[in-house]
């Protein structure tokens, strides 16, 4: 979400394979469905004494706050983008790692398997051009040299899937399964955004139910995918989201749609809506508009309005999703249109959710690109 998104991304995965692991860490057992489980560990109704809580703004000093902060519950390094070779054939691509602790004992144990963090991966890419969504899962614990994390470069890795610092503003992105394979070499082309207040963002009015959040939204990208018809130089641009936190969602909360826009101005649009579950926007929606100047404007719910164009049956899964908004920011001067660029961009791995590489108008001129992320959809 504010990308409590990904919270509940690596919540849901860890509780689909708790019971492999025969780890018990108190997570509640609330109902039936795993997306209301997964609502109750974010809204802290268990698991998370010992853990630190978002609860006051903090400083945030870079690049030391690039890497795990490992009293918190969970965390993701999370990015998303859009590439093209030298004939302009356009990719999007989505790699993202998580960081879950099981536990807050710290007590070593005797054993190494013992560990009570995952690392959790997410690698996607969607081939604009052929019509193809390719999307991997990989889901392991902390292990030496297997998976984990480190603070000098900040690193996050599984197998050989990796995101490493580089540099002072730059990251390398690492990742392939199945003869499709990502490698990337990023350089920050924007300011870091803090997203809520001073990085602090809420959820809920409950204390606590918050995150430490903030975005880099450009990133310039050179790097190379391979696919079955072979290897392709790529250039293009990505978006960094960062955000660790102990619990965040309320019960009442049954989904967000967001949306990440990078405007050919220079200027950079993130909005997320939480969804009620009886079917109503959450006050607590928010985000921000970076104009073409790098002058940041915090936005509420009530100043974005999103109108939704048309519905996406999955033929996979049977969910149906919105396909098309609008999206209007009346003190920006903004009215933009997103496309998706396949509709075909839905995960269907341990959970299912759409996240996908959309077109981004306004009055019928192309303004820019962006990502949006469905999740709490269905089936129907």
């Amino acid at each position: 979400m504010n990308r409590q998104h990904g919270l509940l991304v690596a919540v849901l995965a860890v509780m689909a394979v708790v019971g492999v692991l025969a780890w018990r860490a108190g997570l509640p057992n609330v109902g039936v469905e795993p997306r209301d489980r997964a609502i109750a560990v974010l809204s802290a109704a268990g698991g998370d004494i010992g853990f630190a809580r978002a609860e006051q703004p903090r400083e945030f000093v870079f690049p030391r706050d690039h890497a795990s902060h490992d009293d918190f519950r969970s965390e993701w390094w999370y990015f998303t983008g859009h590439l093209r070779d030298a004939d302009q054939r356009p990719w999007g691509f989505q790699l993202t790692l998580f960081r879950f602790e099981l536990s807050a004992d710290k007590t070593p144990s005797l054993s190494q398997w013992r560990t009570p963090r995952v690392l959790l991966g997410h690698f996607a890419l969607s081939d604009i051009q052929g019509r193809q969504f390719h999307a991997f899962e990989r889901l392991s614990r902390a292990l030496p040299g297997i998976a984990g994390t480190s603070a000098t470069p900040a690193a996050v890795w599984l197998d050989d899937w990796r995101i490493e610092q580089g540099g002072s503003d730059g990251w390398r992105l690492r990742a392939g399964q199945d003869g499709i394979e990502l490698e990337l070499e990023l350089q920050g082309t924007s300011a870091v955004v803090l997203q809520g207040e001073d990085g602090l963002s809420r959820k809920s009015a409950v204390a606590g139910n918050a995150s430490y959040y903030y975005s880099v939204p450009r990133l310039s990208a050179r790097g190379r995918v391979r696919l079955a018809d072979g290897e392709h130089a790529v250039e293009g641009e990505a978006w960094l989201d960062r955000e660790w936190s102990t619990s965040a969602l309320s019960r009442t909360q049954v989904g967000w749609d967001w949306f990440a826009v990078q405007l050919a101005d220079g200027g950079t649009l993130m909005f997320y809506r939480l969804r009620q579950r009886n079917g109503g926007a959450d006050g607590f929606s928010a985000g921000s508009y970076v104009d073409a100047r790098g002058v940041q404007h915090a936005l509420g719910a009530d100043d974005v309005s999103i109108d939704v164009l048309g519905e996406w049956h999955s033929p996979g899964s049977g969910r149906n999703y919105p396909q098309g908004w609008r999206l209007r920011v009346p003190s920006a001067g903004l009215d933009l249109t997103l496309a998706p660029r396949l509709a075909e961009q839905e995960w269907r791995a341990r959970f299912h959710y759409w996240e996908g590489a959309v077109t981004v108008t306004q009055a019928g001129q192309a303004v820019g690109l962006g990502y949006v992320e469905l999740t709490g959809y269905g089936a129907r």
